[in-house]
C-alpha cells in the first residue's frame, strides 16, 4: 500500500509537466480509443475471414477481405498517429522535467554537492527523466490494450463460458508469475540505480583528472576501478536479467500447455455438443487477447514500480526531501553600498573541525581591503560566506547593516563578483563565457574588460577571435589565461564589489602588474577584497587583515603590520624571498 501510495503521489506530480501539452495527450487518448475498438473487432473478423475460406463462400470471403484491408489501414493510421502524439508528448516532458530539474539543481546547497558524486546528479537529470516520460506513454499503451482486452473476455463470456473459465484460470497463472518476477526485479532494480550513479560519478571524474592520470602513469589503477564499478553494475544488471529469463520461461511453458488444453477442451465441448466450430475459432483467436489482459495489469505494476524508483529519485531534487536548498530572504536591494561587517560568524565544513572561530571584522564601502595568511587558515572561506555559497554555522555577516540572510540572492549576488584561484570555464566561445557574467553586454563592453584584463590582444590574435570555443574548462587556454579572462568577467559585471580570490598568482610579473594596474583603477569607487599570495601586490591596501586560526588576529596598513604584527612580517619576508 505504502508503495502505491508514493506512485500516486508521485504521478501527481509528474502530471504538470506532461500536461503542458494537452493538444497531443488528447490526440493519443483519441487514437487509443480507436485502436482499442479495432483491437476487439480485429478477432470477430479475421474469424469471420477463415469461416468464409472453410466454408468456400467465396463472395462473403471479399467482403471480409476488404473488411480485413479497412481495418488494417485504419490500424496502420492509428500507430501512425500514436507515433507523432507519442513523439510530441515524450519530447516535452522529458524537456519539461530536465528543465525542473537542473533549475532545481542550482539552488542545492553547495555543501549537498560536496558530498555526493556529480553521478548522482548527470544520471537523475539525464536516465531518470527519460524514464518517466517513457513509461507514462507506455502505460498509456497498456491501459488501451487492457481495455480493448476487457471488451475480448466480455465477448467470450457470452459466446462460450467453459471456454472463458479456462482463459481466465490460465491468464491468472501467467500473471502471478509475471507479479512474483516483478517483486524480485524491484529491490534488483533499485540497487542497479545506485550503482549506476557511482560509475557515472567516476567516469565524470576520470574526464576532468585525464591530464592527472596521464601525468602520474596511473592508467591502470584507473582502469581497475573504472572495471571493478562496471563490474558491479554489470553483475547486478545479469542478476536482474536472470530473473526475467527465469519467469519468462516459467510464463512461456503455462501459456504452451495452456493452449494445448485449450484445444483439447474445445473438442471436448464440440464432441458433447457445447460449441460449435465458428464459435470455436472465433474464441481461439481471442484467447492470446485474454492472456494480454493480464499481461497488460503485469505490466502496468512493473512500469509503476520503475516509474516509482525514477520519480522519487528525480523529486529528491526538485522537490526539499534530500538535498538541502540555498535559502534567502525577501528584501531586494538592487545596489549596496558595500558596507561588510561579521560578527562572531563561525564556519565548518564538517562538524569535527571549524575553520572560522567567532570570527569579527568591517570593511567600509569603497575600501581595498586584503586577506592574508597561511594556507587553509579560512581566507577563501571568507568569501564563500559572504556571497552566502555556504551558510554560517553561528554569528551573523551585515551587509550595508543589514543581516545577509534577509536579501533575496539577486540583492548579494548581483552585487559581487568573485574572481578565483582556479576559475571553471566553460566549453563555449569566448564571447559566450564573458555573456555568462552580463547577458546584455555589447562588443565594446566585452572588449573594453578584455583590455583592463590584459586578454584582449591574445584574443584578438586568435583565429576565431571572440567566437573561438575554449574547450571543456578552457583547456586550450593557459593558467594565467584563463584568470585573465575570469577577471575580465569579473570586471564586466561591474558590482560594488570586487573579491579576487588570489587571482594573479598564476600570472607572471608583468602581467600581473598590468592586472594590478586594472584593480587599482576600482580603487575608491568600489569596495575591492582581495586574498593575497604574494603580499607585495596588496601593501597599498586602505586595509590588511591577518587571519590565523579562523579569527582576525592583527588588522592595519602595511606599515602598521610590519612592526606589530610577527606573522605578517614574516609572510612578507618570504614574499620578497620568491
Amino acid at each position: 500500500m505504502k508503495k502505491n501510495s508514493e506512485f500516486f503521489k508521485n504521478a501527481k506530480k509528474v502530471w504538470p509537466y506532461l500536461n503542458k501539452c494537452k493538444g497531443s495527450l488528447i490526440g493519443y487518448a483519441m487514437v487509443s480509443i480507436i485502436g482499442a475498438v479495432v483491437g476487439v473487432i480485429w478477432p470477430l473478423v479475421s474469424a469471420k475471414l477463415i469461416l468464409n475460406i472453410t466454408d468456400a463462400a467465396i463472395t462473403q470471403l471479399l467482403y471480409s477481405a476488404l473488411a480485413v484491408l479497412g481495418i488494417e489501414i485504419l490500424s496502420d493510421i492509428v500507430d501512425c498517429f500514436k507515433g507523432i502524439f507519442y513523439q510530441n508528448i515524450y519530447r516535452a516532458t522529458v524537456v519539461n522535467l530536465q528543465m525542473a530539474v537542473a533549475k532545481e539543481m542550482l539552488k542545492i546547497e553547495i555543501r549537498e554537492i560536496d558530498k555526493n558524486s556529480s553521478g548522482l546528479f548527470i544520471d537523475r537529470l539525464n536516465k531518470d527523466t527519460k524514464e518517466i516520460s517513457g513509461i507514462f506513454m507506455e502505460y498509456t499503451f497498456w491501459l488501451s490494450t487492457i481495455i480493448a482486452n476487457i471488451g475480448v473476455l466480455f465477448t467470450i463470456f457470452i459466446l462460450n463460458r467453459y471456454l472463458f473459465g479456462f482463459a481466465v484460470v490460465s491468464s491468472i497463472c501467467c500473471f502471478a508469475i509475471n507479479k512474483k518476477r516483478i517483486n524480485k526485479q524491484y529491490e534488483v532494480q533499485k540497487n542497479v540505480h545506485m550503482l549506476q550513479e557511482k560509475k557515472t560519478g567516476l567516469t565524470a571524474e576520470i574526464v576532468k583528472g585525464i591530464k592527472d592520470i596521464k601525468v602520474m602513469n596511473a592508467e591502470e589503477t584507473v582502469l581497475k576501478q573504472v572495471g571493478s564499478k562496471i563490474q558491479e553494475t554489470s553483475n547486478e544488471e545479469i542478476k536482474m536479467l536472470k530473473i526475467r529469463r527465469q519467469y519468462f520461461l516459467y510464463e512461456y511453458l503455462v501459456k504452451a500447455f495452456s493452449d494445448f488444453l485449450f484445444i483439447a477442451l474445445g473438442c471436448y465441448l464440440y464432441n458433447k455438443r457445447l460449441l460449435v466450430i465458428p464459435t470455436f475459432v472465433i474464441i481461439y483467436n481471442y484467447q492470446s487477447k485474454v492472456k494480454n489482459l493480464l499481461t497488460g495489469v503485469g505490466q502496468l505494476i512493473e512500469f509503476n514500480k520503475k516509474f516509482t524508483i525514477s520519480s522519487s529519485r528525480i523529486f529528491e531534487i526538485i522537490d526539499d526531501e534530500k538535498f538541502s536548498k540555498e535559502k534567502f530572504g525577501k528584501d531586494s536591494i538592487p545596489k549596496l553600498n558595500g558596507l561588510i561587517e561579521f560578527k562572531d560568524v563561525s564556519f565548518g565544513y564538517d562538524e569535527e573541525k571549524k575553520i572560522l572561530d567567532k570570527m569579527n571584522f568591517k570593511i567600509e564601502p569603497n575600501q581595498k581591503v586584503a586577506f592574508v595568511g597561511k594556507s587553509g587558515v579560512g581566507k577563501t572561506t571568507i568569501f564563500n560566506l559572504m556571497t552566502k555559497l555556504y551558510k554560517t554555522d553561528g554569528g551573523t555577516i551585515y551587509l550595508d547593516g543589514k543581516d545577509i540572510e534577509e536579501f533575496d540572492c539577486s540583492s548579494i549576488r548581483n552585487n559581487m563578483s568573485i574572481i578565483t584561484q582556479n576559475p571553471y570555464i566553460f566549453n563555449l566561445s569566448i564571447k559566450d563565457n564573458l555573456l555568462l557574467a552580463k547577458e546584455d553586454a555589447t562588443m565594446k563592453e566585452i572588449r573594453e574588460a578584455c583590455k583592463m584584463a590584459c586578454i584582449d590582444d591574445y584574443i584578438m590574435a586568435l583565429k576565431d577571435q571572440y567566437d573561438t570555443i575554449l574547450g571543456e574548462n578552457g583547456v586550450i587556454l593557459s593558467g594565467g589565461q584563463k584568470q585573465r579572462l575570469a577577471i575580465a568577467r569579473g570586471l564586466l559585471m561591474k558590482t560594488e564589489m570586487m573579491l579576487f580570490d588570489e587571482a594573479t598568482s598564476a600570472l607572471d610579473n608583468e602581467t600581473q602588474t598590468e592586472i594590478q594596474r586594472a584593480i587599482d583603477n576600482l580603487k575608491g569607487e568600489y569596495t575591492v577584497l582581495i586574498i593575497a599570495h604574494r603580499l607585495s601586490t596588496i601593501i597599498d591596501s586602505d586595509k590588511i587583515f591577518v587571519v590565523d586560526e579562523g579569527k582576525i588576529v592583527a588588522e592595519g596598513n602595511h606599515k602598521k603590520l610590519l612592526k606589530t604584527c610577527e606573522i605578517y612580517r614574516n609572510l612578507y619576508e618570504k614574499d620578497l624571498e620568491i
